[in-house]
């Protein structure tokens, strides 16, 4: 793969394989006030990717600060696809749906499906994660925090106890992927503005932890790009082979919104642990 796999400036996204196709759902990567709507793009073959337009404008969600539409997440049910976002800084998470992967999606509830600090966790960067037995959950959280709750089976609702699960230098941008029957935890850790930014990991036989610190997966490298993170994983179809999909910042950029998204190869020992990527 080429990087930056997409033109413009763009961050936080979420790789999935829908309907035959691979989509990214990421930030648009501005200044807060100009972040107001969320966007997707597609391709057929990781390499090159068209846009999908606007999939959610915050002129359609009455309750949002229409600022900082950040880091969302898409999980599909039962033939829909619900996308998990942030509405704004101190405005909540919320929901929409759509029939399709490609949207246009519409606010599902008129109002947030989370707005409160539980155990301090800032309610953003929502990822939606849905086990093999179909349990859905959501897993959100910044200001250093990090909680989870599952979802109920209408994926707009949540069901039972909100369950802090914050692992050591857990920052923000959670997410879960399941492997051999073990729950892999990935967060980032450091300043999104700076060098300091990455992503590391943890393993549980739960999907509420613990979660102990196992490594780094993902940094930033001198000769290729800085402050990489903010990630997530897919597992490439009919294969065992994974790719991260992740923001990073251009050498010699210090504007801290040059973001831009790269995807690169995700790659298991056989133990179970996770080699450090390479970013290229």
């Amino acid at each position: 793969m080429s990087n930056p796999v997409l033109d413009g400036w763009y961050a936080d996204p979420e790789i999935h394989f829908f309907e035959g196709r691979y989509y990214l759902y990421p930030t648009f990567s501005a200044p807060y006030e100009e972040q107001t709507f969320f966007e997707a793009f597609v391709s057929d073959d990781l390499e090159i990717w068209k846009p999908c337009g606007r999939i959610l404008d915050f002129c359609d969600v009455a309750w949002s600060t229409n600022r900082a539409a950040w880091a969302p997440s898409v999980a599909e049910k039962d033939g829909k696809f619900y996308f998990y976002f942030s509405a704004g800084d101190g405005a909540g998470l919320g929901v929409a749906v759509c029939d399709t992967p490609a949207g246009k999606f519409v606010d599902a509830l008129g109002r947030p499906l989370v707005v409160e600090y539980h155990h301090g966790a800032q309610p953003i960067d929502a990822h939606a994660f849905i086990d093999d037995d179909g349990t859905p959950y959501l897993y959100w959280g910044g200001w250093k925090h990090a909680v989870v709750s599952r979802l109920g089976q209408d994926m707009i609702t949540l069901e039972g106890d909100i369950v802090e699960v914050t692992p050591t230098d857990y920052v923000e941008g959670p997410f879960m992927l399941k492997r051999n029957g073990r729950y892999y935890f990935m967060w980032s850790e450091g300043g999104w503005g700076d060098p300091s930014y990455q992503v590391a990991y943890a393993i549980s036989d739960n999907p509420y932890g613990p979660f102990e610190r196992s490594g780094l997966i993902l940094r930033g490298d001198p000769a290729v790009g800085t402050s990489a993170g903010h990630h997530s994983v897919l597992r490439l179809p009919h294969s065992e082979d994974y790719v991260i999909a992740y923001h990073r910042r251009p050498l010699g950029e210090t504007n801290p919104h040059h973001r831009v998204t790269c995807i690169d190869r995700l790659v298991f020992n056989e133990d179970g642990s996770i080699l450090p990527v390479v970013i290229s």
